[in-house]
């Protein structure tokens, strides 16, 4: 991916976090269920081209810091979790608590693997990705079975 060209790198990013916002939504939120897409298929298929593309410009067009993007992260998560779907989990006290270090666990994939795996820096970032990567499994799976 390094000697991927400095204009196609936009769009790796794009595709490849398409990719991430399909899986990690649908196991995060949906738990793999098709029925999940059913009634806000529209909203949710939005959600997964729009950010990428936003994100997309922030980076390589607009060149924002890694502090820039982490702001815009906790962004998304409030348009997201408070304003469209009115997550219990960050909208009650004291849940919130756990809630948004949980949904920031969960959000800050989207935003920077694709983006380590464009630069190269997957090794760089080994242990914050396993991590993260963990937390992401856990969630799937309470989503599925809790």
């Amino acid at each position: 991916m390094q000697q991927t060209s400095g204009k196609l790198k936009p769009v790796w990013y794009f595709l490849l976090s398409v990719a991430l916002w399909f899986i990690i939504d649908f196991g995060t939120a949906g738990g793999f269920r098709i029925s999940y897409y059913e009634k806000i298929w529209p909203t949710i298929l939005l959600f997964y081209l729009g950010f990428p593309l936003i994100f997309s410009v922030l980076i390589f067009r607009l060149q924002w810091t890694k502090y820039q993007l982490f702001l815009s992260t906790l962004a998304t998560i409030y348009i997201i979790e408070v304003v469209f779907t009115r997550n219990p989990l960050l909208m009650t006290f004291p849940t919130l608590l756990w809630g948004i270090p949980l949904a920031v666990l969960v959000y800050v994939p989207l935003v920077y693997f694709p983006l380590w795996v464009i630069r190269g820096e997957i090794e760089k970032h080994g242990l914050i990705i396993v991590v993260l990567c963990m937390v992401e499994v856990a969630v799937m799976l309470l989503t599925i079975f809790g």
